[in-house]
């Protein structure tokens, strides 16, 4: 497994990859390490960073490791545009499943592929944000980064 360490004006992103594959990628306080530029995810992550609306659906991601309910969910995420938000409601409903919003809030906890899957953009019903693993400071960033917040 290979790990990278990419700096960002928002922080440090760590990726973890394996056979080409995101395996794993959180926000970090972790040195930088020297990142593969010609790599497609450094690219993209890099984009994204500088504003660009990237979606991420062409990268691979490894989640031999998720059930196939959090696939359900990861997958629900993912169609969340750059810049907008959806309900942890709306994701149990997306997924045919509308009474497990706190399921797909415990999914969402276990994400992990932050921002490729964008978690970020999940909030509660009353419009709170809700929780976040790498803190709701990092989900604040995010959510302004995007636009999706003052």
């Amino acid at each position: 497994m290979q790990r990278q360490v990419i700096a960002t004006r928002l922080g440090g992103v760590e990726v973890w990859t394996e056979g080409g594959r995101i395996r794993g990628l959180n926000l970090t306080k972790a040195r930088k390490t020297s990142a593969q530029e010609d790599d497609p995810i450094v690219r993209e992550i890099r984009r994204y960073f500088s504003g660009e609306a990237v979606g991420f659906e062409n990268l691979p991601l490894d989640l031999d490791g998720c059930t196939s309910f959090e696939r359900a969910v990861y997958d629900a995420t993912r169609s969340i545009p750059f810049g907008q938000v959806a309900t942890y409601g709306q994701i149990a409903r997306a997924i045919g499943k509308p009474k497990a919003a706190r399921a797909v809030g415990q999914a969402l906890g276990h994400n992990p592929i932050a921002i490729v899957i964008p978690c970020h953009r999940v909030v509660a019903a009353n419009g709170a944000l809700g929780g976040f693993t790498g803190g709701l400071h990092w989900k604040k960033k995010l959510l302004r980064h995007e636009g999706a917040l003052p």
